[in-house]
């Protein structure tokens, strides 16, 4: 590699503090999330920016057949319109600006499938 090619440390300082504008206010999104239906089988959530105003949002319920269960019985809209909700408190933007899509699993899935590491999962 020539040495024109490789990045200073402003070129490092600079990309880390574009990730943190860009990743700003979504671990308390995640946090109130899984506060908010802590006595519900919501597992797990997690979400990351694709861009200023769109996301991807993953709710993990226990198991599978919660997930269903979540939908028929309106547990999965309610999650929806929360995230929207922490999304604008945490300064990203007002519902009708921004773009969630929301992808439901379940915690079984991920322990069966990816030796339960959400990470794998989420790849």
């Amino acid at each position: 590699m020539k040495p024109e090619n490789i990045p200073s440390e402003d070129d490092f300082a600079r990309a880390s503090a574009a990730i943190k504008r860009r990743s700003r206010g979504l671990s308390e999104v995640r946090a109130e999330i899984l506060d908010h239906f802590r006595d519900s089988p919501l597992r797990e959530f997690f979400i990351l920016d694709c861009s200023e105003y769109a996301f991807r949002a993953y709710v993990f319920y226990k198991s599978q057949k919660d997930i269903p269960a979540a939908e028929a019985f309106g547990l999965s809209e309610r999650i929806k319109n929360i995230v929207y909700q922490e999304l604008g408190k945490a300064g990203r933007g007002k519902p009708e600006e921004i773009r969630v899509d929301f992808e439901f699993d379940s915690e079984e899935n991920v322990k069966r499938n990816y030796e339960g590491d959400y990470y794998n999962r989420l790849r």
